[in-house]
């Protein structure tokens, strides 16, 4: 077609112009699509079938409540238009979800009478009901309905899949920044974040329920935060070199795993699981939370009390700390009396003063503990 085209338009091309068409042409040949409209019965049949993978790694967690799938149930009898879904053939007949797995997710659990209809407006009647309680007549107004999907095609190029997750998924405010690094710098690295994320003991720390399914409806692991934390943790072994925007350096973190060899890998694999065993067999489940002295309790979970937590477990040695369980524990009590460290973990927690202070001071009464 490029050819086609300067036989035609040769005269009228400048060097520039040129080399912009041929940018064109190379981009639409790594961009190969389909549309195709997947009828509710099949879409039911091609999911329990695991024709198309609602879980591939770089996909966002569930974060839909029963709320939000009614919702997207009652627009489906109600006929309203559903915004396409974008899919990535993987093989001939196997896809993954680019875009969409939420309503996807309503769709299939509602008609394996997962939940029951709840909070619908205009059709009040049916809050309360599984699929299986519907009227015919409802049932197959919903198995009429189609939802379009658009095909990344197979032959497209491998990083155009991802390209398109991105741009699709960041043009509003639908993914939050850990969610955007889990499909941007997906690889190896990201991949033991999200393991180290279901370490047993590190749920315990959090105070996350014992079952799967349980966890599963909590916020942190609906929107990452618990994979968010282990990044946190590695990027903040050299916070002194951090200065104001944690975010971004977290980024440069991703980006710099991408080149990580095993044995780095091997190395921050161990260096979690070390320290998250250590603080464990001091805290429990009371691990990462301020101390309250008027109320005389622990209170909610704190990102800068973690980082503080993590960072100078980390620094020691496993042995030293057997036997000084209590002292470390009470002594920690006593830190949240501390105004200069008490301000570190609630102003300006990402500068590099309050990084400096939180971490110096949580540091220093763990080695006087072990004394």
């Amino acid at each position: 077609m490029i050819q086609q085209y300067f036989e035609e338009e040769i005269e009228n091309l400048s060097d520039e112009d040129v080399a912009i068409v041929q940018k064109y042409q190379g981009t639409q040949k790594r961009l190969v699509t389909q549309k195709m409209d997947l009828y509710i019965p099949s879409l039911k049949d091609m999911l329990a079938n695991n024709v198309i993978n609602l879980e591939p790694k770089f996909q966002r967690r569930d974060r839909w409540n029963t709320k939000q799938q009614s919702k997207l149930i009652e627009s489906i009898i109600m006929a309203i238009p559903i915004p396409p879904i974008f899919l990535a053939e993987e093989e001939y007949n196997s896809y993954s979800v680019m875009d969409g797995k939420q309503r996807l997710n309503a769709i299939s659990s509602y008609i394996g009478d997962t939940y029951a209809l709840t909070g619908l407006s205009f059709w009040s009647e049916l809050n309360g009901k599984t699929f299986n309680q519907l009227n015919s007549t409802i049932q197959n107004a919903i198995y009429r309905r189609a939802i379009s999907a658009v095909v990344i095609l197979k032959e497209s190029d491998l990083d155009i899949k991802f390209d398109v997750f991105e741009r699709i998924n960041t043009g509003g405010e639908h993914l939050n920044p850990q969610e955007i690094r889990n499909c941007i710098y997906r690889g190896s690295f990201n991949d033991l974040l999200i393991e180290l994320s279901e370490n047993r003991l590190f749920r315990k720390c959090l105070g996350l329920p014992n079952s799967q399914k349980e966890i599963e409806q909590t916020r942190i692991y609906k929107q990452m935060e618990d994979v968010q934390l282990v990044l946190r943790f590695f990027t903040l072994q050299k916070f002194e070199k951090i200065s104001g925007n944690l975010k971004t350096s977290m980024n440069k973190y991703m980006e710099k795993s991408l080149k990580f060899t095993n044995v780095e890998m091997q190395s921050h694999r161990s260096l979690f699981i070390e320290t998250i065993e250590k603080v464990h067999s001091v805290y429990a489940d009371q691990a990462f939370r301020k101390w309250d002295p008027d109320d005389n309790k622990w209170s909610v979970l704190s990102a800068p009390v973690y980082d503080a937590v993590m960072y100078s477990f980390s620094k020691i040695d496993n042995k030293s700390i057997k036997g000084h369980e209590s002292r470390i524990f009470n002594n920690t009590k006593k830190l949240f009396e501390d105004d200069d460290f008490l301000d570190s973990v609630r102003k300006g927690t990402n500068s590099l003063e309050a990084n400096k202070t939180r971490m110096g001071k949580f540091l220093d009464m763990l080695r006087k503990s072990i004394e």
